[in-house]
């Protein structure tokens, strides 16, 4: 998407034009380099006066603009979609002598998996980011269907998601 699409979409990036183009991108250019809005605002008052807080404003704008962007993006290439339950599920495996923990999400209703994802440790942080990944696939928020492993309750409860307990695997006989 570009800034014309953007701008159709009611994104407006630019609405008033005190300042040309090229120097508003300059700016962001600057910024991006630098990390900081009142090292660039230093930088760009050598040949144009600006306060770092109208550069912040402008940063704040692109990254909305830039997340409405990704947004528009998913939903139209099939990627966000309405989910109503979510299978999340984790398991060991090890290899060279190490454990690896390899976490996944499945749509239960349309059996397609959402997010597969490999990490070297497991606990509540690692589980909130793997789910919070999990959302930005989902149009709303489903309800999760998991086992009662700790980790997963306490990412869930922190992130105020409904969930509902399942054992996933068969129980042994005799």
């Amino acid at each position: 998407m570009n800034f014309d699409e953007a701008e159709e979409e009611g994104l407006n990036l630019f609405e008033r034009e005190r300042t040309q183009m090229e120097i508003r991108i300059l700016g962001i250019a600057i910024y991006i380099q630098t990390s900081s809005t009142r090292r660039t605002a230093k930088i760009f008052s050598e040949f144009h006066p600006v306060s770092h807080t109208a550069i912040w404003k402008r940063i704040k704008k692109v990254e909305r603009l830039k997340r409405n962007c990704l947004l528009l993006r998913r939903k139209r290439i099939g990627i966000l979609k309405n989910r109503n339950l979510v299978a999340i599920d984790e398991t060991v495996v090890k290899a060279n002598k190490k454990r690896y923990f390899v976490y996944s999400a499945v749509d239960i209703e349309r059996n397609e998996l959402i997010l597969m994802k490999v990490y070297t440790t497991r606990n509540w942080l690692v589980t909130k980011s793997f789910i919070k990944e999990v959302l930005k696939y989902c149009d709303n928020k489903p309800k999760f269907v998991i086992d009662k492993a700790p980790w997963l309750i306490q990412a869930l409860k922190s992130l105020r998601l409904e969930y509902e307990h399942e054992g996933f695997r068969e129980k042994k006989l005799g």
